[in-house]
C-alpha cells in the first residue's frame, strides 16, 4: 500500500510538471510567433537593403564605412535566427521528452492501476477462497456433525438390532432348549417304555416257592429279549403266565426254574430228577440233600414221568417241598413265558446276576 501511495504521488508530480511544460510551450510558441514576425520583417528589410544595395552599388561602394556595418548586422541577425532555431528545436525536443515521459507515466499509471486491480482481484479471490474455505469448513463441520448424528443413529439402530437379535436368539435358544428338553424327555420315555415293554422290567417276588434262591419281597429285573429269540437254557429262572391252568387260581405270574427242555423226557423217582434217563446235577442252585418228589395228584396225571413237546418246558421251584409247578400243573408252553430273570436288585446287599 505504501508503494501504491508513493506511485500516486509521483504521478501527481509528473502531471504538474507536464502542465508547467505545456504552459512554457505555449509561451514559447508565442515567442516563436513573434520572432517569426520579426524574422519576416527583417527578411523584408534585408531584401530591401539588398535591392537598394544592388541599385545603388556604386553609391555603396563609395560609402565603404556604411556597407560593412549593414553586412555585420545581417550576419548577426542570421546568427540570432540560427540560435533561436536551435533553442526552439531543443525546446521541442524537451517537450517531446516531456510528452514521452507523460505517456510513460500514464502507461506506468495504467500498469500500476492494472497491477492494483490484479492485486485487488487476487485479494478478492483470496478472500473469496478464504470465505469459500470457511464455508466449506462449515459445510464439512455440518456434514461431519450430520455424519456423526447419522453414525449415532446408525449405532443406536445397530445396538437396537443387536439387542433384538440377542433377544430373539435368547428366545430361540430358550425355545430350542424347551423343545430339546421335551424331545429328550419324550425319547427317554419312549426308550423307557420300550425298555419296560420289550426289554427290561422290574418284578417283585411273592411267595416262598423259589427259596432259598429268592424270597418274598425281593425285587428283580427281567428281560424279554430271550422271549423273542427263544433263547432259553436249563437252569434259567423265568416268569410264567399261568392264569387259566388247572390247579392255579392267582393273578400273579409264577416265577420258576427251567429243568426240562422241549423234546426231553423228564422222570422223577427216589427224590431225584432224571433227564432222558440220566441223573440231573442241580447242586449249583439247590442246597445239598434237597429231595424232589411228585404228589399223588401229579402222579395221577402222569407228571412224574413225561416227554415234552417241541414248545414245552418242565419248570419247578427251588423250594421243592412247597412249590406249585409242573409236577402238579404239567409242562408250560413257550407262549406262557413272559420274561427271564436277569438279576436281583433288592435287597441291595444281595444283588446278584442269574
Amino acid at each position: 500500500m505504501k508503494k501504491h501511495n508513493r506511485d500516486r504521488q509521483l504521478n501527481n508530480e509528473a502531471k504538474e510538471n507536464l502542465d508547467k511544460s505545456a504552459e512554457s510551450f505555449e509561451a514559447e510558441e508565442t515567442v516563436e510567433a513573434a520572432e517569426a514576425a520579426e524574422e519576416d520583417n527583417s527578411l523584408t528589410d534585408k531584401d530591401e537593403v539588398e535591392s537598394a544595395f544592388e541599385a545603388d552599388e556604386g553609391e555603396n561602394l563609395a560609402q565603404g564605412e556604411i556597407l560593412p556595418a549593414s553586412v555585420d548586422a545581417i550576419v548577426d541577425e542570421k546568427a540570432i535566427e540560427e540560435a533561436t532555431d536551435e533553442s526552439i528545436e531543443g525546446e521541442n525536443e524537451d517537450i517531446d521528452a516531456i510528452v514521452d515521459e507523460e505517456a510513460a507515466e500514464e502507461a506506468t499509471d495504467e500498469s500500476i492501476e492494472a497491477e492494483n486491480e490484479e492485486i485487488a482481484a487476487v485479494v478478492d479471490e483470496d478472500t473469496t477462497d478464504e470465505s469459500t474455505d470457511d464455508a466449506d469448513e462449515d459445510d464439512d463441520a455440518d456434514e461431519d456433525s450430520d455424519d456423526e448424528e447419522d453414525n449415532d443413529d446408525e449405532d443406536d439402530e445397530d445396538e437396537d438390532e443387536k439387542k433384538d437379535k440377542e433377544e430373539s436368539e435368547k428366545e430361540k435358544s430358550a425355545l430350542y432348549m424347551f423343545f430339546d428338553t421335551v424331545k429328550f424327555v419324550a425319547i427317554g420315555l419312549l426308550i423307557g417304555i420300550l425298555l419296560v415293554v420289550f426289554v427290561v422290567q422290574r418284578n417283585d417276588v411273592y411267595g416262598s416257592s423259589m427259596e432259598p434262591t429268592l424270597h418274598t419281597g425281593d425285587a428283580v429285573f427281567v428281560e424279554m429279549i430271550s422271549v423273542y429269540t427263544g433263547n432259553f437254557s436249563r437252569g434259567d429262572i423265568i416268569t410264567i403266565d399261568a392264569k387259566g391252568m388247572d390247579g392255579y387260581a392267582h393273578e400273579e405270574n409264577l416265577i420258576k426254574r427251567i429243568v426240562g427242555l422241549p423234546g426231553e423226557t423228564i422222570k422223577i423217582a427216589d427224590g431225584n430228577v432224571y433227564i432222558n434217563g440220566e441223573l440231573l446235577d442241580e447242586s449249583d442252585y439247590l442246597p445239598a440233600g434237597t429231595m424232589t418228589y411228585v404228589g399223588a395228584e401229579g402222579q395221577a396225571r402222569g407228571y412224574d414221568e413225561i416227554t415234552l413237546g417241541p414248545d414245552e418246558y418242565y419248570c419247578m421251584g427251588d423250594n421243592r417241598g412247597g412249590s406249585n409247578d409242573s409236577r402238579r400243573m404239567g409242562p408250560f408252553k413257550k407262549s406262557q413265558i413272559d420274561a427271564k430273570v436277569l438279576m436281583r436288585i433288592y435287597p441291595f446287599n444281595k444283588m446278584k446276576f442269574f
